[in-house]
């Protein structure tokens, strides 16, 4: 197979979750002997890392500059500057600069979509959608969207429910359904996929690989953090759970928080944040042993349909116990272990900024299971030690070959 991703976000060191999952579907395929590439945006330093990493393999980077000159609406000249390179897992990468030339990369990805010549494309964005839909080579190879958010999907009660997604709902429903392959990355998102419009997908887990240390590709290193005090959590915003860690901190004012931002956290949530003063606030990190070698326990008290909860499955792998909701996929992450706490989730109803209503949640079962980890060493050790025995037993019970068999099984279909 000659797989073709197109990444919408950071993609050379993504800290979101479901973009670290599109990047290791890529390397788990290469590993598997297919031919692999993505387009993504990415920073020169970032390039320079990743060619000398791949050089410390014996595998030749063959960086390339090209300018791609673009002339807006207003007829004036810009210039965007397109690196490619192989990294150490035999990815190849196309990386623009981060700009709003909207027809000047409709362009690029058509064109590197020809240069590849791939039997598989797959996104997580409408205009990918749309420009595999009109490509000249479009019987040439089979189209895949990876569901990472119930907010993607044209139809229920989160259609459109963040920023970019879902600008043209109906266009993009007609679209969906025309497609060789919609990946749901949960059971929760697959069931909202045909429960509200009657879609048709794929469930599969993320691959394994997504889980594994960064470093050494090996299973992740359990941590004995039983003499550590604080408590994280990440990405912390309204719909994540921000109302109950607030709320956790002022009950605990001697226990010890700490939040590392990303994507939904905003100015005013980061006031919210830090006017309590046994809550950090720490940006955004992409190496996330930063924040396993740290924390007791990690938070997860998210409020809207989770897809998975990529850092729920990190961090139970090392052994750290998790506090999670009951929201959408989390509990398919928790995979059983404790903690995982009923919270009155999201319904759609959007505040007039576009926001969701969160309504009042009782923190009482959150209060007692924080209480348990971080004050009962016995309790603690425990199930940190279940935590990561059930944890590793699941990820070594994946396919991982799963994936490559139902994009194989594409090839094998009638046109």
């Amino acid at each position: 197979m000659r797989v073709f991703l197109v990444q919408t976000a950071q993609g050379l060191t993504p800290s979101s979750g479901g973009y670290k999952a599109n990047v290791n579907l890529l390397r788990m395929l290469s590993a598997q002997g297919h031919d692999v590439a993505q387009i993504c945006y990415g920073l020169d330093l970032e390039v320079d890392e990743y060619a000398h990493r791949a050089k410390a393999k014996g595998i030749k980077p063959n960086v390339t500059n090209t300018i791609l000159p673009v002339i807006d609406p207003k007829g004036v000249n810009h210039k965007i500057l397109i690196k490619t390179f192989t990294d150490e897992y035999k990815v190849y990468n196309i990386r623009d600069e981060l700009n709003d030339r909207m027809q000047a990369l409709v362009r690029l990805f058509a064109d590197r979509i020809t240069e590849f010549r791939p039997t598989h494309v797959i996104f997580n964005d409408a205009i990918t959608m749309k420009v595999t839909a009109n490509h000249p080579n479009r019987s040439t190879f089979k189209r895949i969207n990876i569901i990472h958010t119930a907010e993607q999907l044209p139809f229920g009660p989160f259609v459109a429910g963040v920023d970019g997604h879902c600008l043209a709902a109906k266009v993009e429903d007609g679209m969906l359904r025309e497609l060789d392959g919609i990946w749901a990355v949960s059971k929760a998102i697959q069931d909202y996929a045909w429960t509200h419009g009657t879609l048709e997908t794929k469930f599969l887990v993320h691959p394994s690989m997504t889980y594994m240390d960064n470093k050494t590709g090996g299973m992740p290193v359990v941590r004995n953090n039983i003499d550590k005090h604080e408590i994280g959590m990440v990405n912390p915003c309204p719909h994540k759970g921000l109302a109950i860690l607030l709320a956790l901190a002022k009950k605990f004012p001697d226990m010890k928080f700490v939040t590392w931002k990303s994507w939904g956290t905003q100015k005013e949530h980061q006031a919210q944040l830090i006017a309590h003063p046994n809550i950090q606030v720490v940006p955004t990190t992409t190496n996330t042993d930063e924040i396993w070698d740290r924390i007791k326990v990690l938070l997860a008290p998210s409020l809207w349909l989770e897809a998975w909860g990529i850092v729920v499955t990190e961090a139970q792998l090392r052994g750290i116990p998790v506090i999670a909701s009951d929201a959408g996929g989390l509990p398919e992450a928790k995979i059983g272990l404790p903690y995982c706490i009923p919270v009155k989730t999201v319904t759609g109803e959007r505040h007039a900024n576009g926001d969701y209503v969160v309504a009042d949640q009782d923190i009482t079962l959150w209060e007692e299971a924080l209480t348990k980890v971080m004050t009962d060493g016995e309790g603690y050790q425990g199930l940190a030690t279940l935590t990561a025995t059930r944890a590793s037993e699941w990820l070594n019970g994946l396919d991982d070959h799963a994936h490559e068999k139902w994009l194989l099984s594409m090839m094998e279909e009638k046109n």
